[in-house]
């Protein structure tokens, strides 16, 4: 079972029992630019499985200091990967919300997006009309 199978699996089981936001720090679609990044190309079945979330939080790497915790891959490829993940939300139809300025700056701008989220509400159909 593929890393991205098992993501969408525990995504799925914790939506059944959460509250109406679901923060996740990755997908297949940043698993693709990953994919990108180390192998060259982003494999079709990875790109298949992206889903389409309601909104996206993008962290833009200027004036956010790096802190390198012994995963992170480099200071140096940071430009980069915001740009890949800026072309990358481009082209899917979410819409995407960029975080900058300080932590307090990009928290602050993170609720209100998700405030907003919240506030609009879920588009959903009619209810079923019983049979006749």
């Amino acid at each position: 079972m593929g890393a991205g199978v098992l993501q969408q699996a525990a995504e799925d089981a914790v939506a059944r029992t959460s509250g109406p936001l679901l923060f996740c720090d990755t997908d297949a679609r940043a698993t693709a630019v990953w994919e990108e990044r180390y192998l060259g190309s982003a494999s079709p079945v990875v790109r298949a499985a992206a889903r389409r979330p309601a909104l996206y939080l993008l962290t833009d790497h200027e004036g956010v200091p790096f802190d390198d915790d012994g995963l992170r891959d480099g200071e140096h490829l940071r430009a980069w990967m915001t740009g890949r993940f800026r072309a990358e939300l481009a082209d899917c139809g979410v819409p995407v919300v960029e975080l900058r300025g300080r932590h307090a700056e990009r928290l602050a701008t993170a609720v209100a997006a998700c405030d907003a989220l919240l506030a609009a509400g879920w588009p959903l159909a009619d209810p079923l009309q019983p049979a006749s």
